[in-house]
């Protein structure tokens, strides 16, 4: 009898061996986002567990990151994917401004999705009303702005070039910037340590809705010289509607300005296997993903292709092909 409960109790221990196999093979896979407090990092906070439930063996621990850091982390193999503008992809993929050397790995799983908007905002307080009056005519201001390295300070740049300027040229001006992640732009605006805010943000944009907490902001349109400049850079116009920031003072008006998309970047060295799995999981689950955050909610699984700045990934074609979307 002995004999025979050890026979089962191996036997026992082989199966529990055999069926803690299955969690040996989990893949973790590291997701840079964006600023911690913003949207691509709650997106990509959602997305994550919506993939592993679509897929056990695929683990996604999302960190913060940038537009323009992302890719860098991407193609050096420090993390395995994550969020990234098309402009800045594209800037990446051909070795531009601010990238040293073409990054020719990159590669995309899904694009066309979480339609970002840049926001430029002022205190109801401050005397200025355009775009031409604060960087054409350079009435001082102090701005709060992400880190350097993020895909908004970028895009702020390109508007200094387009009025023949620099932050540094501004901070000789008298200018002051404020660089932090999106709360402490928030919680500079409303403790009047800032006049203004620059952000890259979807609708509703949970910081710049902070930020209206206490303290009265004023949106400020995008010029006609902005957005004629951002335009080679696939930057294209857009429209914050009417009603998106009640707490606004001029929230009645619709606001002219610049958005771009976002889409889900890996590198080449990513297998076939892994990039095909992650991009049927995401699409395969897009009821889900919708519900996520209201920016995902216009997300169709053939807008995936489009909008990526860089080549799809061989995986991701083949689930696209599967899907009758790519011949």
């Amino acid at each position: 009898m002995r004999k025979t409960v050890l026979v089962i109790a191996v036997l026992l221990g082989l199966c529990l061996v055999a069926g803690g196999s299955v969690s040996a093979k989990q893949i973790t896979l590291t997701f840079t986002a964006g600023s911690a407090g913003g949207g691509w990092y709650g997106i990509a906070g959602g997305i994550a567990p919506i993939i592993q439930e679509y897929d056990s063996e695929l683990v996604i621990k999302v960190v913060p990151g940038g537009g323009v850091k992302n890719p860098a982390v991407i193609s050096n193999g420090t993390v395995e994917m994550g969020f990234g503008l098309p402009f800045v992809n594209a800037a990446a993929y051909q070795g531009l401004d601010p990238f040293e050397k073409p990054l020719k790995n990159l590669r995309a799983l899904v694009g066309g999705m979480v339609m970002n908007y840049f926001h430029f905002y002022v205190g109801e307080d401050v005397p200025v009303n355009s775009m031409d009056e604060v960087f054409g005519e350079k009435k001082k201001l102090r701005m709060a702005v992400t880190q350097p390295g993020s895909s908004d300070v970028w895009v702020f740049e390109r508007i200094l070039e387009a009025y023949n300027t620099s932050i540094k040229d501004l901070e000789k001006a008298g200018f002051h910037f404020a660089r932090g992640n999106y709360s402490f732009q928030a919680n500079q605006f409303k403790d009047k340590n800032v006049d203004g805010v620059f952000t890259f943000l979807s609708l509703p944009g949970a910081a710049v809705i902070e930020a209206s907490v206490g303290r009265t902001l004023k949106l400020i349109d995008f010029s006609d010289t902005a957005l004629k400049y951002l335009d080679q850079y696939g930057i294209v116009p857009g429209e914050i509607p009417a009603g998106t920031y009640p707490k606004a003072s001029n929230n009645d008006k619709a606001i002219r300005t610049a958005k771009a998309g976002s889409v889900i970047t890996v590198s080449a060295e990513m297998s076939e296997e892994i990039a095909y799995r992650l991009t049927k999981a995401f699409n395969e689950s897009v009821g889900k993903v919708r519900k996520i955050h209201a920016a995902l909610e216009p997300y169709t699984v053939d807008q995936g292709v489009t909008g990526c700045g860089v080549p799809l990934h061989p995986g991701a074609i083949k689930y696209y092909k599967e899907k009758g979307i790519l011949k």
